[in-house]
């Protein structure tokens, strides 16, 4: 048995019950024109709870396998460098607007996990906060921190 997908699938399927709590425990609204506010949570919580299920039934039948020695220490590394980035994003995403922090902090992750591979980590970090920019700002009208590149 594989212990940490074991518990992983285990969490998720918690908070897959916890998100099926909460769409039970909220006000029914009536309205017959569409699907309805908790559609979305409906499905991601059944999706969750599918692959937290399939996650634990495949950590039972694994065989027992220990982690090499220096995983957990790599592990660790790659945590703190998230959460450096993610730290200072939230700190800089007023100042330097959207798209330029996360265009940075895009190709910094990229850089790290994907190295050597320069030319989609480029691409990659111009690509991503262009298109999420285009769809929030331009086609939803949802304003998103301009920092210096507007007013």
């Amino acid at each position: 048995m594989n212990k940490k997908d074991f518990y992983s699938g285990l969490l998720m399927l918690l908070l897959s019950g916890a998100i099926f709590a909460q769409i039970l425990r909220s006000p029914s609204i009536q309205d017959s024109s569409g699907p309805g506010p908790f559609f979305l949570p409906t499905i991601a919580a059944l999706i969750i709870g599918a692959l937290s299920l399939t996650l634990l039934i495949q950590s039972l039948k694994q065989p027992k396998a220990g982690p090499a020695p220096s995983a957990g220490r790599r592990m660790w590394g790659r945590l703190i460098w998230i959460m450096f980035w993610c730290a200072l994003y939230g700190i800089t995403i007023e100042n330097l607007g959207y798209l330029l922090s996360t265009g940075i902090v895009t190709f910094a992750l990229l850089a790290y996990f994907n190295r050597r591979k320069w030319v989609i980590n480029i691409v990659f970090s111009l690509a991503t906060p262009i298109s999420i920019y285009i769809l929030f700002d331009t086609l939803l009208k949802v304003p998103l921190p301009k920092g210096w590149l507007g007013p």
